[in-house]
């Protein structure tokens, strides 16, 4: 099924020149199993849309990032995303109660060209900073097979910042009793790997412990930079400001407390720039 069309013009970054954008949720087809959204790049006459795209994109990579929709007249221009965050071959099976589900975080849509392809990034607005609150800013050297290990005061309420190489090195989350969320850098396959298996509650459905793999690309030069924001029942990644973003949910018994870094590779891993923030709820005091 392809459903929740949306269509609209955006900039392109650093040019004079605008390109029209089509969103499709599509539902079973994702590259990870059951639904994903789609995004075509092309031209718009005021009746059809065209476009020349030969290959699938895909807006996010992560399970549960679907039937988003985008809004109008908002402030300086910007086209804002919202989308719901699960996925219809569990939907209904997630182990929740009083509610189901939940939405992304709102992300700006932005259209760039790297390496002369046209890409659609999805980042956090910026208002998302008002919320975070620093609690460590350092780097560090890893030496092979070896990891750093940092305490997240927050929990399961936290965002993380760091800046890498394409090099071997695991980030997990885990908690006192067990689980772990893991994200995988693999520089051979250019992949990163997100591995829920051993989150907490997967059982519920079979398809939900299933790895997720998002290929890392066309990537301009230089370093990586990934934002990875943890909530109760979520992680949302986003790599390069949102040329690549994974959004999975997870149900962790206990609140994750501890982020490890590991270097599976042969040489120092270096971390120049490493972050972690506590983040403010939203709703009101008593709530």
């Amino acid at each position: 099924v392809w459903e929740c069309p949306d269509l609209f013009e955006l900039p392109v970054a650093g040019t004079d020149e605008s390109r029209w954008v089509l969103l499709i949720s599509i539902n079973p087809g994702a590259p990870n199993g059951g639904s994903g959204t789609q995004y075509f790049i092309g031209d718009f006459d005021g009746t059809s849309f065209t476009s020349d795209q030969e290959e699938a994109r895909w807006l996010d990579w992560g399970t549960d990032n679907y039937a988003g929709v985008t809004y109008n007249n908002v402030p300086d221009d910007d086209r804002i995303f919202i989308g719901w965050m699960s996925n219809w071959t569990y939907a209904r099976d997630t182990p929740t109660e009083v509610w189901r589900s939940a939405m992304t975080l709102p992300r700006k849509l932005s259209l760039e060209k790297i390496n002369e392809e046209y890409t659609l990034l999805n980042y956090p607005i910026s208002g998302i900073e008002e919320l975070l609150n620093e609690q460590s800013g350092l780097s560090v050297e890893i030496p092979p097979n070896t990891s750093e290990a940092i305490v997240l005061e927050n929990g399961n309420q936290s965002a993380i910042h760091f800046v890498s190489p394409l090099t071997d090195i695991t980030v997990s989350f885990k908690n006192e009793v067990g689980e772990e969320l893991l994200l995988e850098l693999d520089s051979e396959e250019g992949l990163l790997v997100l591995d829920r298996s051993k989150s907490g509650i997967v059982d519920f459905q079979e398809m939900f412990a299933n790895i997720q793999q998002m290929p890392l690309d066309n990537l301009p030069e230089g370093d990586l930079e990934f934002d990875i924001f943890l909530d109760a029942s979520s992680v949302e990644v986003f790599v390069n400001k949102g040329q690549f973003v994974m959004t999975s949910q997870l149900f962790p018994t206990t609140s994750f407390d501890e982020l490890v870094i590991n270097n599976d590779g042969n040489k120092v891993s270096l971390v120049p720039e490493l972050r972690t923030y506590s983040v403010k709820r939203i709703w009101r005091s008593g709530d």
